[in-house]
């Protein structure tokens, strides 16, 4: 039994993901007014509460600034465009409940609370992500900066079926990638599922029902980061639906997954496999009872979103 222990670099390589600037189907640079600011160039802006609850666990960002010891492991894109369906379900407005008796009369007002912009909306965001999550990953997640236009950027490349690295660190899985052979064929080491379950755990631990509440708390901000990645606003519900959509639709298999090595990158022998969107593969290399936990937690999340 051989063991093959180059370092699993967590993400496909795609051709332009490592450019500062993130690229949508408007063309690079495209926004409401033709050019952005350059802190929405550095990656713009999962939707918050997918990236959060659900949907960033599994991109693993990290910190890589020392020089790999050996060629990075990484699985090859499919050569075909990701097939994304053309329409998904609007998610519903919620409109606060209108007030059945008058408010008492108080000696004197407080003043308005100022109404949250973009650009200072990190803080309240925090405050009510608090709520849904307190798992150490989780909390690691939720003290990046600029959220609201991160979390955006990553739902918008997952909607699309793609990766986007480096908007949303967090830490590393422990240990390296292993594959091994098995009567003559190099398969995925099932060990390597092991260092996923932290992130599964932390992703089973997070209330949906109240990340659904973030989303629509903060809704009107999420669509003008939206719109700022060069998108009509009002299509940020859809792009969401769509990146949860691709973590459903993730094949669970409970076999021996087995590979082929093309000079430093692994490929799926089965052709099925490798025609699978990116994220989709990433999510394979974390086994199967951690993708059933993270497929659970998108159905509810969008159940939650939608209502049902």
């Amino acid at each position: 039994m051989q063991q093959d222990h180059d370092r699993d670099r967590e993400e496909p390589r795609i051709s332009g993901l490592d450019r500062d600037e993130l690229q949508t189907e408007y063309g690079p640079g495209a926004g409401a007014e033709g050019k952005r600011s350059p802190a929405t160039l550095i990656f713009g802006a999962i939707v918050l509460v997918v990236v959060l609850a659900v949907a960033y666990f599994f991109t693993m960002g990290g910190d890589r600034s020392a020089p790999a010891p050996e060629p990075p492991l990484v699985v090859k894109p499919a050569s075909e465009p990701v097939a994304i369906p053309a329409q998904t379900p609007d998610i519903p407005t919620v409109v606060a409940p209108a007030a059945t008796e008058p408010e008492p009369e108080v000696a004197e007002t407080a003043p308005a609370r100022p109404p949250v912009t973009l650009e200072a909306s990190d803080e309240p965001v925090r405050e009510e992500l608090a709520r849904a999550g307190s798992s150490d990953l989780y909390s690691s997640l939720v003290a990046n900066e600029d959220l609201i236009r991160r979390s955006t950027g990553v739902i918008d490349g997952m909607s699309r079926g793609l990766v986007l690295q480096k908007i949303l660190p967090l830490p590393r899985p422990a240990g390296p990638f292993t594959a091994l052979e098995l009567e003559g064929q190099v398969v995925v080491d099932p060990a390597s599922y092991e260092r996923y379950d932290p992130y599964a755990q932390a992703i089973a631990g997070v209330d949906t029902a109240q990340l659904a509440t973030v989303f629509h708390q903060f809704r009107p901000l999420l669509e003008q980061a939206y719109a700022e990645l060069g998108y009509p606003p009002a299509d940020f519900d859809n792009a969401l639906i769509r990146a949860l959509d691709q973590i459903i639709a993730t094949p669970e298999i409970s076999d021996t997954i087995p590979l082929k090595k093309k000079e430093a990158m692994y490929l799926y022998v089965d052709p099925a496999l490798e025609g699978l969107a990116p994220l989709q593969k990433q999510l394979l290399r974390m086994g199967p009872d951690n993708i059933a936990t993270i497929k659970a937690q998108a159905k509810a999340l969008r159940a939650d979103l939608l209502g049902q």
